[in-house]
């Protein structure tokens, strides 16, 4: 594995700056993500084909490719977490 994708070579600082980022990026692409799916299938169902012509599987694509991400901003959030941690609890012994 490289080094750089190692958490434990990170100084704390950095890694705290990270999960702040992290948490960010989830908030920022998560919020109305729901809503704008759910609109979204509401418009194929009640449309059908007119809805696949006007876009509607575009936008159903940019929509998973968006949640897609906000997992992986999500993930990358608890393995800092996680490291972060176990930092705390080893240096308290």
């Amino acid at each position: 594995m490289p080094r750089w994708l190692m958490l434990s070579e990170y100084h704390w600082a950095v890694l705290l700056a990270l999960l702040g980022v992290c948490a960010a990026l989830v908030a920022w692409i998560s919020f109305g993500l729901i809503n704008l799916a759910m609109a979204n299938f509401d418009f194929l169902a009640r449309y059908g084909l007119l809805a696949v012509r006007e876009g509607g599987l575009l936008q159903l694509t940019v929509i998973g490719a968006k949640a897609c991400f906000a997992l992986a901003a999500y993930l990358m959030f608890k393995a800092i977490e996680t490291e972060l941690i176990h930092r705390w609890r080893d240096a308290g012994k």
